[in-house]
């Protein structure tokens, strides 16, 4: 179902100091009329900004904290639970990309409106309507969840979070490239829905990155400039998803194969390290076109892993999420898939080629 132009989010602030995070967030909840903000914070998000929030925000709402134990729809749950026992207004995630998962699924079940602020640039769900939860049987689960009304990213902690963190970020966002063609090609061969509109979105928001590709190096640290683009081509990811009613935009074959490490619990690469590593493959099948080849020069430039080895997967291992990437989201069709369920043997001689 397509999401309305009200649930888009109407703040991107990126600010440089604690007390303007905590001055934009009282300036959100004056012009909703928020007075009561719960705050769910992580292992790392109190420590970097959250005393100072709870401190200067005080002074003009009420407001209540809470901790995400776990990235689960369990957890979430609790937290919508305790979001309603308290009448809260609104819910504010502070953390990184499994805070904001669950404070956005928690706000979704809750009615609530979320707000979002990142202390990691490390994958478009700052702003996406997506929650990536592990479910009661302990598999990972991409749920619809709620958008933000705003994002408020405290610039000055999102710079200094590790390299990991930002690489990460950078590869996931190079990936709307891929997933925008994979959903082109479904259009063309399969008569698939196609939304104009958040596809440019999406490849806009990665564009921004691969446009500085000459200016990165895997020894230098990324400048604020990096920071900010990263930052707004991740928004931009988020609002692509918005506005078409699904991770389409920004999710093709190299999603369904890192969604298909963490099902078989392989390896220990992040989620941005494991789309880096899919998209190698999953450019394999658009060897022609240029701007596909400019993600794998990005994905260089700042030295995201290119095999599954580098992030401790076996060839076993990879194989065996190669078999299950097309049952990971049923109907979601990509050349990949389709390559897997026609031609499987092609797929493993590209695996060798690309991978090992």
């Amino acid at each position: 179902m397509r999401r309305t132009a009200q649930q888009l989010p109407q703040y991107l602030r990126i600010v440089d100091s604690n007390a303007a995070v905590s001055a934009t967030i009282l300036e959100v909840a004056a012009s909703h009329s928020f007075v009561r903000l719960m705050y769910l914070f992580g292992s790392t998000g109190r420590g970097l900004v959250g005393g100072d929030l709870l401190i200067d925000t005080a002074s003009s709402c009420s407001v209540f904290a809470d901790h995400a134990s776990a990235a689960s729809v369990e957890e979430a749950m609790r937290i919508a639970d305790a979001s309603e026992d308290n009448s809260i207004d609104v819910i504010v995630g502070c953390g990184g990309g499994r805070v904001l998962d669950v404070a956005k699924y928690a706000a979704f079940h809750a009615k609530k409106p979320f707000l979002s602020v990142p202390t990691q640039a490390t994958h478009d769900g700052i702003c996406s309507p997506i929650a990536v939860l592990q479910d009661e049987n302990g598999s990972t689960r991409s749920l619809g969840a709620a958008a933000p009304v705003g994002i408020v990213v405290p610039a000055h902690v999102v710079e200094r979070s590790p390299r990991r963190c930002l690489v990460s970020g950078v590869a996931d966002l190079a990936s709307n490239i891929l997933a925008v063609a994979d959903w082109r090609w479904a259009r063309q061969f399969a008569g698939e829905d196609f939304d104009d509109y958040a596809a440019l979105l999406a490849e806009t928001g990665a564009q921004l990155m691969l446009a500085r590709r000459a200016s990165l190096d895997p020894e230098s640290a990324f400048t604020r400039e990096d920071v900010e683009l990263l930052v707004r081509g991740l928004v931009l990811s988020g609002l692509a998803m918005t506005l078409a009613g699904t991770s389409r935009p920004c999710s093709g074959s190299e999603h369904l194969l890192s969604h298909a490490f963490d099902e078989i619990g392989a390896g220990h690469g992040t989620h941005g390290e494991q789309v880096a590593v899919a998209c190698r493959l999953a450019a394999a099948f658009y060897d022609d076109d240029s701007e596909i080849a400019a993600v794998g020069e990005l994905l260089d430039a700042v030295g995201a892993p290119a095999s599954p080895r580098d992030i401790g997967i076996s060839k076993e291992d990879a194989s065996r999420a190669l078999q299950l990437a097309p049952n990971v989201r049923p109907g979601r069709l990509t050349r990949l898939t389709r390559a897997l369920e026609v031609d499987p043997a092609h797929v493993e001689r590209l695996a060798d080629l690309v991978w090992w």
